[in-house]
C-alpha cells in the first residue's frame, strides 16, 4: 500500500503593520524632544523644570477655559418714559444705554400707560455668573437694583428677563439650571481661580529661576574644573 503525502504550506499570512498616524508621529518628536532637554538638564534642576511645565500646562487650561464665551439675552419691558439702564456681570459693568417708553392708545383714546422694550444680546465667558440690573429714571423717582444668578452653558440659549412696572423692578433668568455653590457662589469660584493662577505663577517663576541658577553654577563648576585641570608650565 502506497501512503501519499500532501505537504502543507506552512507560510503564516503576514499581519500588516499600521502605518504610523501624523498624531503618533507628532507625539514621538515630541517625547524624543523631551528626553534630549531632559537629559541636558542637571539632576536636581529637573524636578523644578517638572513643576514649571505643570504650572504652564494648568495656565494653558485655564486661559483655553476663559476664552469660551456664550451669548447672554436680556429682554427688558418698563413703564418709564426715559430711564438709564445698566447691566454688570461678576462686578463689572457690561451693558450701560438709556431706555424710553412711548405712551399707548387704548379704543383710539391716548391713554396715560407708558410702555417700552429693549433686547439685547450681549457676549459672556461661559459658566455661571451674577447678573446684577439697575435702572433708574430721575424724573420719575425710580433707582432700583436687583441681582441674578446665570449659568452659560455651550449651544444653550440663557435669557435674563428685565421688568420694571407699577414702580418695581424684577429679574428672571430663562436657561440652562444653576448649580447652587456654598460661600459665595461664582464670585467664590473666581477667586479661588485667581489664587491658583498666583500660585501657579509663583511655581513656574520658582522653577525658572532655579533652573538658571542651577545652569550658571554648574557652567562655573565646569569652568573652574578646566582651569584646575591645565598644567602648570
Amino acid at each position: 500500500m502506497t501512503l501519499s503525502y500532501n505537504p502543507v504550506d506552512m507560510t503564516e499570512t503576514p499581519v500588516p503593520i499600521p502605518r504610523p498616524t501624523h498624531f503618533t508621529v507628532a507625539a514621538d518628536l515630541v517625547a524624543a524632544t523631551f528626553r534630549r532637554v531632559l537629559q541636558w538638564i542637571p539632576p536636581k534642576a529637573r524636578l523644578a523644570v517638572c513643576l514649571g511645565s505643570l504650572a504652564l500646562t494648568g495656565l494653558a487650561v485655564y486661559t483655553y477655559r476663559s476664552s469660551d464665551s456664550g451669548s447672554l439675552s436680556l429682554i427688558c419691558r418698563h413703564s418709564l418714559r426715559t430711564a438709564e439702564l445698566s447691566v454688570f456681570v461678576d462686578g463689572s459693568q457690561t451693558f450701560s444705554d438709556q431706555i424710553s417708553g412711548t405712551v399707548k392708545k387704548r379704543f383710539g383714546i391716548l391713554d396715560k400707560r407708558v410702555e417700552g422694550t429693549l433686547s439685547k444680546t450681549l457676549t459672556v465667558s461661559l459658566g455661571e455668573h451674577i447678573v446684577r440690573v439697575r435702572l433708574k429714571s430721575s424724573p420719575e423717582q425710580f433707582d432700583q437694583t436687583k441681582q441674578i444668578d446665570v449659568n452659560l452653558v455651550s449651544g444653550k440659549e440663557a435669557t435674563v428677563l428685565i421688568s420694571a412696572q407699577r414702580g418695581e423692578l424684577s429679574l428672571a433668568y430663562q436657561g440652562p439650571a444653576v448649580v447652587p455653590v456654598k460661600d459665595g457662589g461664582p464670585a467664590y469660584s473666581g477667586s479661588l481661580w485667581s489664587i491658583l493662577v498666583t500660585v501657579m505663577g509663583s511655581a513656574m517663576t520658582a522653577a525658572i529661576g532655579f533652573v538658571v541658577q542651577e545652569f550658571l553654577r554648574t557652567r562655573k563648576a565646569a569652568s573652574s574644573e578646566n582651569r584646575n585641570s591645565k598644567p602648570v608650565s
